[in-house]
């Protein structure tokens, strides 16, 4: 007969052969199962007792190594930890949830490893009270506001967890579903976190039975790597804070770190770190989870509320790559922002093809109608909808129009040539709006009242889906 345990139980089993005194298999005269609770009672009630046991063992290893004894049970440790799969976080590649570690106990051990279990937490300083202080330190953020008091204790030992690099302890929750949502919700919350990709988590049994679940983060960097990356990334982030606008308005410090980050990353996929905070603030190339997570970074640092927002996007020939962007409050209204799809670098990498304008101010505080269009929030959390349009961009650069408005347009103009700028971009409120716009500037020819270049050519870059229209200067 073979019975399957843990390599923990494994090892207790084999301090018990050298404990009982039995030099080698030929001393063997009777086993005991220790998986069997009858039997269990007997060998430890002899083995308490001083008594002679007549060589009592549970015989560990292969099959193949068992002695030629009737009554050998063998047992064979399951796979350490490590050889589990691991989990994804939301990645531009496909989740994947880790297959636990099974690890079964017996009745005797259920409390002393719930002593080792509160042993454990202590010795990481994960109290009632620290549980307590760090749900009251992340009110606010987005994600964890979500959540009921029972899930946002889970979310509060998660994050404790992983910054105190605990490893396989246990958390107030037998719900895998939970262990999963409180991560991913963790991670959305706290871009600070880039040396965590994933998690795995240990299921233990009694007979059958599931008593607890053990958690324990994937990191990609040691803690002395880590150290020295955050003291690196606080270096560029009170830089790049201490030049930010100092104005109230927050649609200023908005502008800014769409700006910044647009002006000084590169869209590149095989960019190193390309999931978290280092590719944008050490190395400057990154993909859509890097621009989004900095973002959410910097703009939290300014004062203005900012969260990841994951989903799905039509990009060229892909028409459902994943994609992150944020969700943004600005001046007590939520609007979205996309720094990847305003960078020129992503727009040519995506469709292959040039682009008339360096930074597209097309996802810069937009309206959920308008981001439709073309994005797809999955379902991790529910996202507001929103519908205003004070600090959309257009709006505020007195480029949204609701029809041909000639003196707008030369206001519109006018301010763009005295700014330097290298073109000018309309946004129409509706379909009607945009047909009006198109007819008088490109069909009737009443651009060129507005250009200041000689001859009777223009170039210009026009979206249907977004109702805007790009003319070079």
């Amino acid at each position: 007969m073979i019975k399957k345990v843990s390599a923990a139980t494994a090892a207790l089993l084999l301090s018990l052969v050298i404990l009982g005194g039995c030099s080698s298999l030929a001393d063997l005269d009777i086993v005991y199962d220790l998986t069997q609770q009858d039997q269990q009672d007997a060998y430890f009630e002899l083995f308490n007792s001083g008594e002679d046991n007549g060589g009592s063992l549970v015989i560990l290893g292969p099959e193949s190594a068992a002695p030629e004894h009737p009554a050998a049970v063998v047992l064979e440790p399951l796979p350490a930890a490590q050889e589990e799969p691991d989990v994804g976080i939301v990645t531009e590649d496909v989740e994947q949830k880790p297959e636990p570690m099974e690890l079964p106990v017996t009745q005797k051990s259920r409390e002393q490893i719930e002593r080792e279990d509160e042993e454990k937490r202590q010795a990481i300083g994960l109290t009632e009270d620290a549980v307590l202080e760090t749900i009251a330190g992340n009110m606010g953020n987005y994600y964890f506001d979500q959540l009921d008091d029972k899930n946002r204790h889970l979310y509060a030992e998660i994050l404790w967890i992983i910054e105190k690099r605990g490893e396989k302890i246990k958390v107030a929750s037998l719900d895998e579903d939970e262990i999963d949502r409180a991560f991913q919700y963790v991670t959305a919350d706290h871009p600070e976190l880039f040396y965590v990709d994933g998690y795995t988590y240990t299921r233990y049994t009694i007979g059958g039975e599931l008593v607890k679940l053990g958690f324990t983060a994937r990191y990609t960097y040691d803690a002395d790597e880590t150290k020295a990356r955050e003291a690196r990334i606080d270096v560029a982030v009170e830089s790049i804070v201490g030049a930010a606008p100092t104005d109230a308005d927050e649609y200023y410090k908005a502008k800014y770190v769409y700006d910044y980050i647009i002006d000084h990353t590169e869209y590149e996929t095989g960019a190193p770190d390309n999931q978290n905070i280092c590719s944008v603030f050490l190395s400057g190339r990154s993909v859509c989870q890097g621009y989004a997570k900095a973002a959410q970074l910097l703009l939290n640092r300014l004062g203005v509320k900012a969260t990841l927002v994951t989903g799905k996007v039509n990009a060229g020939d892909r028409p459902t790559t994943l994609h992150a962007w944020n969700l943004v409050r600005v001046n007590g209204h939520d609007y979205f922002m996309d720094p990847t799809w305003g960078d020129s670098s992503f727009q040519q990498a995506a469709t292959d093809e040039n682009v008339a304008r360096r930074i597209n101010y097309d996802y810069l505080l937009d309206t959920t109608e308008d981001l439709m269009n073309t994005h797809m929030i999955d379902d991790l959390v529910e996202m507001p909808v929103c519908t205003h349009l004070e600090d959309n961009y257009y709006v505020r650069d007195g480029a949204y129009f609701t029809g041909a408005d000639p003196d707008g347009f030369r206001e519109l103009f006018d301010r763009a040539y005295s700014e330097g700028r290298g073109d000018v971009t309309v946004k129409c409120a509706n379909e009607s709006a945009y047909q009006a716009v198109t007819q008088y500037l490109i069909t009737d020819r009443r651009l060129f009242d507005y250009l200041r270049t000689s001859g009777n050519s223009a170039s210009f870059v026009s979206s249907d889906t977004r109702r805007t229209i790009t003319f070079v200067l």
